[in-house]
């Protein structure tokens, strides 16, 4: 049995769509939707890691540290047609993933944001009386691009 689960990831994203559905009208609403997909992002992260081979151990001593996960997954390498043949690639292509094409937001953007002053996950999402991040819809479609981006590399993906 694995520790991490893309499906739990999948159910906090389908938690999230509801609250998104309900509106964000309030704070509360705001920092639900937020929550919960960065959630998800962080298990969908972990789960490939695992997957790929990394020891547990060294998954859990990223706690929920988003951007050093991402950088843990891109020092994996994934399977690539390359021409008429297979090849291993380091897995950096995760990072570039664009997330919403009407702003450029790519994976590694959304999950770097703490970098560029965004609101540390999860204490300050939690908490608090304000929230400066990327907006929870952006970060639900993030969430949903890494279960996609899981899903296709399952196989093919190693520490």
């Amino acid at each position: 049995m694995t520790e991490y689960s893309l499906e739990f990831s999948e159910k906090l994203t389908e938690a999230a769509q509801f609250v998104v559905d309900d509106g964000l009208d309030s704070l509360d609403a705001k920092r639900t939707a937020l929550y919960l997909s960065q959630l998800s992002c962080e298990i969908s992260l972990k789960a490939l890691l695992e997957r790929a081979g990394v020891p547990v151990a060294k998954i859990k001593a990223r706690w929920h540290n988003l951007s050093e996960l991402l950088q843990d997954l891109c020092a994996c390498k994934v399977e690539e047609q390359i021409g008429n043949e297979l090849r291993w690639i380091p897995a950096t292509s995760i990072r570039a993933q664009t997330v919403d094409e009407r702003f450029m937001n790519t994976v590694g953007s959304i999950l770097e944001a703490e970098a560029q002053g965004a609101s540390k996950y999860p204490n300050e999402v939690r908490y608090g009386y304000s929230l400066n991040q990327y907006p929870p819809e952006l970060w639900l479609k993030t969430a949903k691009t890494i279960i996609v981006l899981a899903r296709k590399r399952w196989d093919s993906i190693r520490a």
